[in-house]
């Protein structure tokens, strides 16, 4: 009984966020891991992004990319991000609910 509980659980949450990713830009893949799927973090280290403005995300995300602002992991990660790919994150984190 308790397998075939985890097993519908594992199933609802992977359907949940499969549903998230349908509309997910492609790059925002690799900000789940610290941004959580929907950019509200559950873990104190790493900001929400979920409902910040989109001007402030892609300021952040440029500095990152240009070298203005300093952290090594989120400069790894923006260093290769376009402009257009940059307003999309920017966009999507912007338009999901802050918890």
């Amino acid at each position: 009984m308790k397998k075939l509980f985890l097993i519908a659980f594992s199933s609802g949450l992977l359907l949940s966020q499969a549903a998230f990713a349908a509309d997910m830009p492609a790059k925002a893949k690799t900000c789940v891991g610290c941004h959580g799927v929907d950019g509200n973090s559950v873990v104190p280290n790493f900001p929400k992004l979920a409902g910040q403005h989109a001007q402030y995300l892609e300021k952040a995300l440029k500095d990152f990319r240009d070298g203005f602002r300093k952290d090594a992991t989120m400069q790894a990660f923006a260093k290769n991000l376009s402009d257009k790919e940059i307003k999309e994150l920017a966009d999507y984190y912007a338009s999901q609910k802050a918890k």
